[in-house]
């Protein structure tokens, strides 16, 4: 980028310039009574521009005597100087390091010369010490005094080794070469003595302390000697084990592993009383002894397991007696079994202890628990379930109540018993397997037992309550809850005792849902119980005349047996069921049951009439005060979300009843009236009142038409309400078990308080069958056409000629 030119900046310094003078006659002269100091401020700027003139020169000045060229030479000069100083300093060091090196050398050679004299000192004080221990040695060598002749050969070997690098010279030579034969004859009087002691004749009985002295010697002619004598000492001891305990005799069958472990414990006890204490503890020959048993027993064990499948109750014992043995091995040395038998003398470890040979063939022991459990159950699955199930109930003595079945705490009892028995066995695999039987009879058991227990649904209601269901339904229930909590249990005590590696894999989630299963249809079961019971008053609603009816009599005769039937089954239930969840959730399933059954037998009695209405809506009130009382004895117990619930179901029942009720004179009230309870615009709706009703057509035309005509301008209004659900031709039966849902829940209802759906129990809004919810949209059109001929009409009334 080019830079300015002369003129330019000028330029630009010029216009700054005068703008700063304008600026500073513009402070000076503010106004034109400053005009009147301008003697002062003239004075003024003259001394500042004297200020500068003399600035100007100092710097001129200063200038002048740093671009002098005479001062840049003297600089030259002096860094000439300094730098012929620095060679002369560099010269100066270089003597100064050869003096002293001069200096130190002497020194240097007075320190070696001390080094080698006191080296040579050690060496000549080595060679006789080691002449000294020599000799000792030469003269102990034909004696038994072992203890000193280990003494003497420790010296005379520690001594060996400084002095080997003087092995040319040719006196040093021959005494090493003396002293390598006496330690061979050392070596050779020592395997003498063991070889007598492990082969002692009783007549002659060997020296202990001798022994003990030898075995100072062994020590001192080095580890791998040592470990031939040990090595020699322990096939020995269980030379004749091997003998007897072959895997090919009956000695040796699994059958008899009892009597290996006894047979050793008697050698371990001659051990410790005779033998231990002459090995120097370092050698650690009794926990070398029970490794070696160890290795021999295992690799005899593995042999014959391989060789046919042995009986459980052989195999247990066998593992049994293992377990006792190893336990017993780790309590005597205070430490696990496996650290036990870690040590070797060939330097490697045993990985595997002796009862990890039977962890592949607990298999059979799996079975057999598998097997077990079924003949237990035997007893109460199938066609067996239903008698076991009548007489749990019937033992109705002075003592209580059974509340489970037996048969569920007697499977829970074995399979803790078995838990306990299998983690002395196996924390591994085994464990696994025998959780993944715990968890197929658990299974089984709610299917063939439980489920099973339970009387199949009857093709016809006979309008019969049987309580003898009830209380069936009740225990079920009961035992379903109780197993899937003990389930839980028993999966975190399962999870807690199997080896860590296995413990993502136990779950009885599966069977806990089975569980879950078998108590919604045990719900379903009571429900049908309560509806049957049920029925012979809802029958006796279809028989009563309503429309013939001339005055309301308090409460119906039907009422009656409704109440004692529902009283009844709900005492049974709260007498019989031990969670209080399940109670509520029984009651929370019987409003919905009998609302529905209520109300079905109340729209096939259509019609209705006024008096009708009035009679069923009083009678609903008595319903309603029985149906709080279901949970609790008494209804002021209930508690407000299930007291909201009730009221909503019923009320809903007695909205409608209550437009039913309601004159159809004057229209336009009747219909004002519908839009205020209903609260919808629906034709179809207020189709199904006028059906109710008992409205004759010749009347029902203009009450539709009014309806068309009010609810045409009211936006407020919904399209659709509780009566949309409303099935005007309900099924002759109700599938209960749509219903009933998971019991896990403590409030679980068919239509609770809480539900986005509004209207009557879901059973009107699923009972019908015949496609109804199909038919809404012809029904719309139908609407549509009545709407378009109603306006026709008015429009052909407005342009009538008067």
């Amino acid at each position: 980028m080019p830079s300015p030119s002369p003129q330019t900046t000028t330029g630009h310094a010029s216009a700054e310039t005068s703008t700063s003078a304008l600026d500073r006659l513009a402070n000076e002269f503010p106004d034109a009574e400053s005009l009147g100091r301008h003697k002062q401020i003239r004075a003024k700027l003259q001394l500042e521009t004297m200020g500068l003139r003399e600035e100007i020169a100092k710097l001129k000045v200063e200038l002048k005597r740093d671009q002098d060229p005479g001062k840049m030479s003297n600089i030259q000069s002096e860094i000439g100087q300094l730098m012929l100083q620095i060679n002369v300093i560099r010269e100066k060091a270089a003597e100064a390091e050869a003096i002293v090196k001069g200096i130190t050398s002497d020194i240097q050679r007075l320190d070696v010369a001390k080094s080698n004299l006191t080296t040579t000192i050690q060496t000549l004080e080595r060679w006789a010490m080691l002449k000294q221990a020599h000799q000792q040695l030469s003269h102990l060598l034909p004696t038994r005094r072992y203890k000193e002749i280990s003494q003497a050969l420790a010296a005379v070997m520690e001594l060996l080794g400084p002095l080997k690098p003087l092995s040319s010279i040719p006196t040093v030579f021959h005494l090493f070469k003396a002293a390598e034969n006496d330690r061979k004859t050392v070596q050779e009087k020592v395997a003498v003595e063991m070889d007598a002691f492990f082969r002692q004749d009783p007549n002659k009985p060997v020296d202990k302390r001798t022994i003990s002295e030898v075995c100072l010697a062994v020590d001192v002619l080095g580890g791998d000697f040592r470990n031939h004598i040990i090595e020699r000492y322990l096939q020995l001891q269980l030379a004749e084990y091997r003998r007897i305990f072959r895997a090919t005799d009956e000695a040796g069958q699994l059958d008899n592993v009892p009597r290996r472990y006894a047979w050793f414990r008697r050698v371990l006890k001659h051990h410790d009383e005779e033998d231990a204490m002459l090995f120097p503890d370092s050698w650690q020959v009794t926990r070398l002894l029970v490794a070696n048993f160890s290795e021999c027993t295992r690799s005899d064990l593995a042999n014959v397991l391989a060789k046919q499948t042995p009986a459980v109750s052989v195999l247990l014992d066998a593992l049994q007696g293992t377990l006792d043995f190893e336990s017993g091995m780790s309590r005597k040395f205070g430490m696990p079994f496996e650290e036990v038998i870690s040590l070797s003398l060939r330097g490697g470890t045993s990985k595997w202890v002796i009862s990890s040979i039977f962890d592949k063939y607990l298999s059979v022991y799996v079975d057999a628990q598998d097997r077990a459990i079924s003949d237990m159950l035997s007893a109460y699955r199938g066609l067996k379930s239903r008698s076991s199930l009548e007489s749990a109930i019937q033992e109705e003595t002075d003592a209580p109540a059974p509340t489970i079945l037996p048969s569920s705490t007697e499977l829970f009892y074995f399979y803790g018993q078995q838990l306990d028995q299998c983690e002395k066995y196996s924390k591994g695999e085994t464990m696994k397997k025998l959780s993944q039987v715990f968890a197929k009879w658990l299974r089984i058991y709610a299917d063939d037992v439980l489920l099973a227990g339970l009387k199949p649904v009857r093709k016809s209601l006979e309008g019969r309550d049987n309580l003898q269901e009830v209380k069936t339904a009740c225990m079920v229930l009961n035992t379903a809850e109780y197993c899937l909590n003990t389930s839980l249990q028993l999966e975190e005590r399962l999870k807690d005792k199997i080896d860590p590696k296995f413990r993502e894999e136990i779950s009885f989630q599966d069977q806990r849902e089975s569980l879950s299963s078998v108590m919604s249809t045990c719900i379903t079961a009571i429900l049908r119980e309560l509806e049957t019971a049920c029925e012979p008053a809802f029958a006796a609603i279809l028989k009563t005349p309503w429309m013939h009816l001339e005055n309301v009599s308090g409460r119906s005769a039907y009422v009656v047996d409704l109440v004692g039937s529902i009283k009844q089954v709900a005492e049974a239930v709260r007498g019989r069921v031990e969670s209080k969840k399940y109670i509520r959730n029984f009651a929370d399933k019987a409003v919905g049951v009998v609302i529905t059954k209520f109300t079905q037998s109340v729209i096939k009695s259509r019609p209705l009439k006024k008096i009708g209405a009035e009679q069923i809506l009083l009678d609903v009130q008595a319903v309603k005060a029985c149906l709080l009382d279901l949970p609790e004895p008494h209804p002021e117990n209930s508690t407000t979300i299930y007291t909201k619930y009730v009221t909503k179901n019923t009320g809903q029942l007695e909205t409608m009843l209550k437009v039913i009720l309601a004159p159809d004179d004057p229209p336009e009230g009747f219909v004002q009236n519908y839009c205020l309870l209903i609260g919808d615009r629906s034709f179809t709706n207020f189709q199904k009142i006028l059906d109710l009703k008992g409205t004759p057509r010749t009347d029902q035309q203009r009450l539709l038409d009014i309806f068309l005509s009010v609810t045409s301008t009211n936006s407020e209004l919904s399209d659709t309400s509780f009566l949309t659900h409303i099935d005007m031709d309900p099924p002759a039966s109700v599938d209960i078990s749509r219903t009933v849902i998971s019991p896990v829940g403590s409030s679980a209802s068919l239509f609770s308080p809480t539900s986005g759906v509004a209207g009557l129990p879901s059973l009107l809004r699923s009972g019908s069958t015949d496609g109804t919810e199909r038919s809404e949209t012809p029904k719309a059109f139908g609407e549509f056409r009545r709407l378009v001929n109603f306006a026709t009409r008015r429009d052909n009334i407005t342009t009538m000629p008067h």
